[in-house]
């Protein structure tokens, strides 16, 4: 069956008059909403776009559009990505949602599109893949807008806990010339208060960058091994609950940018024991395969729904549910994370049952 047959046989199954009605109030809506339409063939990949799909892609209604002449609008640094999605969506038969900018000839205007799609359950055969495609330009502006005053206001709040952080440290210096063990104790507890707020800031402060396109990379090389042992010790001491163990693997020497890869596992373990109950237990582990190196985290906890996942690596998204309300945070952290793994060349992503905790999972070229 062609492309246009199906979509045809879609718009007749129904009484002739109240297909017709249907048809009508649904392009209406679709029209209203500046929403575009498109279908895709699994197998020969033909492409079926509408006009508004077009006209967002910089088409004119009477031109041909395939699924290439797309890809080919969509930045270069977002090509690969969208590509491999759409790819891996049409292989397991999953859902996809993307949010990507498109450059737009003649003047190179850039606009960004939010893409979502998946294959019908009406679909016997199960080969059309179909969705929507809404213009996000305004509410990307408004997020580059509040990522600039975050980004202004985090480092003007920067400048005074550092110097506090600096007193601190001389009074737990004096403290200890005076063997004073509760002002010692005291102050041990402010000093890691401070680096709390201190971290939060640089996650702000990297967020405004990310969404600016400006993650610096200052790589060398290092032991992956011994990076997450240092930052579990630093967890173990800031979450002491939580029972963080080491999986057997080789010890694995990367050029990277040490301090980002850092953030990133420190941000996936705080994630799993704040996601996890106080004695659940936290693996993490290292292989590498071939050209590769993974990193692996899993948690006993709470879980990630399907739905949740498709979204969870998106800035400021947070899962809702009753157990998430009680658990604070920006839902910046992941994004961070994978902006930060993109930028090496990698792919960061999570398997994750609800109920039966999740297993986060990144990959870094080792040449």
């Amino acid at each position: 069956m062609q492309l246009n047959e199906f979509v045809q046989l879609k718009m007749s199954v129904s009484p002739e008059n109240q297909s017709f009605r249907a048809v009508d109030i649904a392009r209406l809506a679709l029209d209203s909403a500046n929403v575009g339409v498109w279908i895709l063939d699994a197998r020969s990949r033909e492409f079926l776009p509408s006009d508004r799909t077009k006209a967002l892609f910089g088409f004119l209604p009477e031109e041909k559009m395939s699924l290439e002449d797309a890809l080919v609008k969509v930045a270069d640094r977002h090509r690969k990505t969208v590509i491999s999605a759409v790819e891996q969506a049409i292989k397991t038969h999953s859902n996809i949602y993307i949010e990507c900018p498109v450059i737009l000839p003649p003047e190179k205007k850039q606009r960004w599109l939010s893409i979502t799609g998946g294959f019908s359950a009406t679909d016997v055969s199960n080969d059309y893949f179909s969705g929507i495609v809404l213009d996000i330009t305004e509410q990307k502006q408004n997020d580059l807008r509040r990522s600039k005053f975050i980004g202004m206001v985090s480092h003007e709040l920067k400048t005074p806990l550092t110097a506090l952080k600096a007193y601190i440290q001389m009074l737990n210096n004096w403290a200890k010339k005076q063997k004073d063990n509760f002002t010692i104790g005291a102050l041990s507890k402010v000093e890691k208060q401070v680096k709390k707020m201190l971290q939060m800031i640089n996650s702000l402060l990297n967020l405004s960058g990310a969404e600016a396109g400006k993650i610096n990379l200052t790589k060398r090389e290092f032991d992956m091994g011994d990076l997450i042992t240092e930052v579990i010790e630093e967890t173990m001491f800031i979450t002491s609950s939580h029972n963080i163990t080491v999986l057997p693997g080789a010890s694995v020497s990367v050029n990277a940018d040490r301090d980002k890869i850092e953030q990133v596992i420190v941000n996936l373990l705080s994630n799993a024991a704040k996601y996890s109950g106080k004695d659940d237990p936290i693996e993490v582990s290292c292989t590498k395969h071939e050209h590769t190196l993974t990193v692996s985290i899993h948690d006993h906890g709470m879980g990630i729904s399907a739905n949740d996942i498709e979204k969870l690596f998106l800035p400021h998204y947070r899962a809702e549910s009753k157990e998430m309300e009680k658990i604070t945070g920006f839902g910046i952290g992941l994004y961070l994370c994978s902006e930060i793994i993109k930028r090496h060349g990698g792919k960061i992503w999570v398997e994750s049952e609800p109920g039966l905790g999740s297993t986060f999972k990144f990959t870094l070229p080792i040449n």
